[in-house]
Parts: C-alpha cells; structure tokens; sequence
C-alpha cells in the first residue's frame, strides 16, 4: 500500500467505495445469529490475522495505534492464543519480528506467517517483508520468504498447501497497485513455491475460507485512484485449477474477516472511505449450497482489520479498530457469534 493511499485511508477522505446497500438488488433472507462479548485480548491490535491451532486460536503481530491521529503507531511482536476450555488468552512465543498484516495459516499442525509491513509511521510503516514464519508449539522461526512481495492477502490452507490469494503488490519503491490477481501455493511438505490460476479479480484486503476443500475469497478493495470496495466472490477448485464467480457480497467491504462453520462463510466487518467514512457491523451468511447470503445480526462492536476464526461451534471476531483507517481506537474486543436454527 503506497504511502499516498495509507494517508488517504487514515484521513478519511472521500472515495468511491459505497456504504449504501440497494435493496432492490439483494438477494437475501432474515437470518439468526446471536453475537456475545468473549475474553478480551490481552493488548489492542489491528491489521492483524488469526487460525486455529491444536485446538486454541492464534493470532500475532498487527498494529496499536497512537494516542491521537498523529499518525504515529507501534507494530507488534506479540502472539496471543485463546484456549475455549479456559475461556483465557495467553501470551505465545514473539514473532521474529515486529509485523502488521502478517497473514496467518494452518497446515499440518504447524502455523505459518506470511509477509507482513514493518515502520511505526504513515510514512515509513508499510514497508513490506517477504519473510515466511513457522510456529509449531515453540518459538517461532523464519523459515524462508514469498517468491512475490505480496501484502494484505488471504491465506488459505488444504491439507499440506496453503493458497495466498489476491493482495497488494509493493515494489521496493513502495508503489502498490493495491488489486492483484496472485495466486501463489507454498507446499509445506516439500518447502516449496508454485503459481497456480489466478483469481478473476484482483484485489486486496479481502477474507475468505476453506469449505470441503474449496477457497473462498469474498470482498477487499481496489486503490486505483481512489477507495473502492468490493462485493467479488470467487470460489477456487484446487483439483481442477479453476475459479467460479459466485453471487455478490451484498455490501461491498474492505478489511473484513470471515471465518467458515459447519459448511457456512460467514464474514463480518469492514470498512468504507466515503463521506466521512466509518466501519460496518453486518453480519453476513454465504450457503454455497444455494449460492445465497443471509443476513443475520450485526457485530456488537463494528470494526475493521480485525481477525476471524471459527472453533468449537462458534466465530470469534478478534481486535480490529471501531474507526476508519488507523485512528486511536484500535482494541482488544473479542465477540463471539453462536449461529442459531430457524
């Protein structure tokens, strides 16, 4: 992300992106779910990303901005993990380094950290790093870097691989076309790197999930001259190489997160640039059995860049800031949704 983007999105100066829904054009029912506030996390973050492992959430680095908008903020080391059968966060083992936006997957019991931003101001904090992070219950270890400086993408795991789909590109100039296409694989098992088709469209800041073995990838934005917030979803079948266009997200956001349950996307959150911007709180519902959204009830506490995961029956939404861009709201709320049947 270019420094002239970041200051545009931290000031909230008016964007394409939209914050009005068309109703004549959703394709959606009256859904149930029920939100609640979980443990707080032990510090606020943003910008920051979450997976499950061995049965407990992980998430780590991400941002804590300033006492006021001075544009000045830390980025962060720490590693929190939240175990369900204490209902208690505990701190994990730093990362390596300090990072925002390092994206987060699971695979074959060992979690993976790609990329991420260092810098503490608008100025020199997104400055990108490929490196590549393992933790598998000790510390953490860099065990390499991306093939393609890639940031703000979604990371997606099946079975041995895990899927970086869509993204900013950050040249060392720190130009940022802000919509790539990228679909990059690292095969964990053998510590290697391929391409495989890229994603119709190109994007960054989107979630996504995995369900029955197929990626998901719903929303982010483009920066093209401007904000503009995406509805896209696109579903990708690793056997065959292929991408499916699939019904909109009916509000188009950016700096959402998603999590899948029992054969359900849910994707929560986001935030938008026009007027004077603000941040969403709909909850929404993707049945790929019948390629429709539901809408259920909304976040307790509306966010953006916060983490989704889903673990033992519920999604949690993990930290995040209640304001547009990277204001001094960032926080440490964790709510959890319970998905409840008609």
């Amino acid at each position: 992300m270019s420094l002239s983007r970041r200051r545009f999105l931290t000031l909230g100066a008016a964007g394409a992106a939209t914050c009005a829904l068309r109703p004549e054009r959703l394709l959606w029912a009256a859904g149930r779910a029920g939100w609640e506030a979980s443990v707080a996390l032990p510090w606020a973050t943003q910008e920051v990303y979450g997976t499950t492992w061995n049965g407990r959430i992980v998430v780590a680095g991400g941002l804590r901005s300033g006492a006021d908008r001075d544009r000045r903020f830390t980025t962060l080391e720490e590693t929190a993990l939240f175990d369900p059968s204490t209902e208690a966060w505990t701190r994990g083992p730093a990362l390596p380094s300090p990072r925002h936006h390092i994206v987060l997957a699971e695979a074959n019991g060992t979690v993976y950290g790609f990329g991420g931003f260092v810098g503490e101001t608008l100025r020199d904090g997104f400055q990108f790093r490929p490196d590549v992070y393992a933790f598998d219950g000790g510390q953490w270890a860099r065990i390499g870097t991306m093939p393609t400086p890639l940031g703000e993408t979604v990371a997606l795991a099946v079975e041995e691989r895990v899927h970086l789909v869509t993204g900013s590109l950050h040249p060392d100039d720190g130009a940022s076309d802000g919509a790539s296409r990228a679909h990059l694989v690292y095969d964990s098992g053998a510590d290697a790197w391929s391409e495989a088709r890229p994603v119709p469209t190109g994007r960054s800041s989107a979630t996504g999930a995995v369900i029955d073995g197929r990626l998901y990838v719903v929303g982010g934005r483009r920066t093209d001259g401007g904000v503009t917030n995406l509805g896209a979803v696109e579903r990708y079948e690793p056997t065959t190489d292929t991408w499916t266009k699939l019904r909109p997200l009916p509000q188009p956001s950016g700096g959402l997160a998603g999590a899948a349950l029992d054969g359900t996307l849910y994707v929560f959150g986001g935030e938008y640039f026009s007027g004077d911007g603000g941040v969403y709180g709909r909850t929404w519902a993707y049945d790929p059995d019948v390629d429709a959204w539901t809408q259920h009830d909304p976040m307790p506490t509306p966010r953006h860049g916060l983490a989704g995961a889903a673990l033992g029956g519920h999604i949690y939404a993990i930290g995040g800031n209640p304001a547009a861009g990277i204001g001094a709201a960032t926080s440490s709320v964790v709510e959890r949704l319970s998905p409840t049947t008609d």
